[in-house]
């Protein structure tokens, strides 16, 4: 009895392995395109992402020239990377990982000047931004600068590109797109719950949804949990960058800034290979922010000399801007402590 078991499970097994179909592995498996199939695979990471062991299993990362990671508040980790990167280029990094699931920690829009004044103020240093704002109780502990905006001398310079929301207050409506520099909008309501979406469902999110603030950007980088299409022209353009993204739980947002356009310390990154950056420190969906010379990142000194409030507070800028100093800029983003 034994032996005839045992022989109608070898048969059994041997009719499942004749009928299971045969996969050729230089195929796309069926209803994928080749392109499919060569995406990365999206993990979720947990907070916070440990920087440089992730870009180097990305195959990013070739050598470490200097890293640092510390954290200047609870639900806040800095990382700056300098690293020569697979194509022998020098590069440096700049990280900052946001986990507003911290009942401490918040995130808020800036802009130059009087935020009750809309965007008359002109451009302004994202340091002076974050000085304005900073008091007890709501203290400015680091940022970037987010979208592009109005150079041009008048009465709309520094002007957000695209919409833009304060306090639950709409300082600006509308997107100016341009065909190699699709919108995107940044956005997030009173429960610090962070969404990127396309400028296309711009109306039906703001009728939907209690915007608390909000800000624009451009190409996608990362969506739904892949590397998105890349559109613009700039694909393999080699410049400072600062991008965004935001993890699947919606509550741990990344901040990033690239320095460039300097062939000894960092000649800058090009898109392909900021998006898998962004997917391999864990985001579902990421965005490109203004570059260029206006990338800042700013952390805030929290040393006791440095100690003080508004326009004795003392801001960093950790990056190297390509404009040799800290740029004039339009909107920003500040991240706040509440204690």
């Amino acid at each position: 009895m034994k032996i005839t078991l045992k022989l109608l499970l070898a048969a059994f097994a041997a009719l499942l392995i004749a009928c299971t179909p045969k996969v050729n592995p230089e195929q796309p498996e069926q209803g994928k395109t080749p392109e499919e199939q060569n995406q990365p695979k999206p993990v979720q990471k947990d907070y916070p992402v440990d920087v440089v062991e992730v870009l180097t299993k990305a195959g990013l990362v070739s050598a470490v020239k200097s890293s640092s990671n510390y954290s200047p508040h609870s639900g806040m980790d800095v990382t700056e990377l300098r690293y020569t990167d697979y194509a022998s280029n020098p590069q440096a990094l700049f990280v900052m990982q946001v986990d507003l699931s911290d009942p401490t920690i918040s995130m808020t829009n800036t802009v130059p000047g009087d935020a009750a004044n809309g965007f008359t103020e002109g451009r302004e240093r994202l340091t002076a931004q974050f000085k304005r704002i900073d008091a007890p109780g709501h203290m400015v502990i680091g940022g970037i600068n987010t979208d592009f905006f109005i150079t041009a001398a008048g009465a709309t310079a520094g002007q957000a590109q695209g919409i833009f929301w304060h306090k639950g207050i709409c300082f600006k409506d509308t997107f100016n797109s341009q065909k190699t520099r699709p919108r995107n909008f940044v956005y997030w309501d009173q429960k610090e719950k962070v969404s990127i979406a396309a400028s296309a469902d711009y109306a039906s999110i703001k009728s939907s949804t209690k915007l608390e603030e909000a800000f624009s950007g451009g190409q996608y980088l990362v969506k739904d949990g892949l590397l998105s299409t890349i559109t613009e022209d700039s694909v393999y353009g080699v410049h400072p960058r600062t991008m965004i993204g935001v993890g699947r739980n919606r509550s741990h947002v990344t901040l990033v800034v690239l320095d460039g356009r300097n062939q000894t310390l960092a000649v800058g990154m090009n898109y392909p290979d900021m998006q898998r950056i962004m997917l391999a420190l864990g985001n579902i969906v990421a965005i490109n922010l203004d570059g260029g010379g206006s990338s800042t990142f700013v952390v805030r000194d929290t040393r006791a000399s440095a100690s003080g409030f508004g326009a004795k507070a003392t801001f960093l800028v950790k990056n190297m801007p390509s404009d040799g100093s800290e740029r004039a800029i339009g909107p920003g983003l500040a991240i706040l402590a509440s204690d």
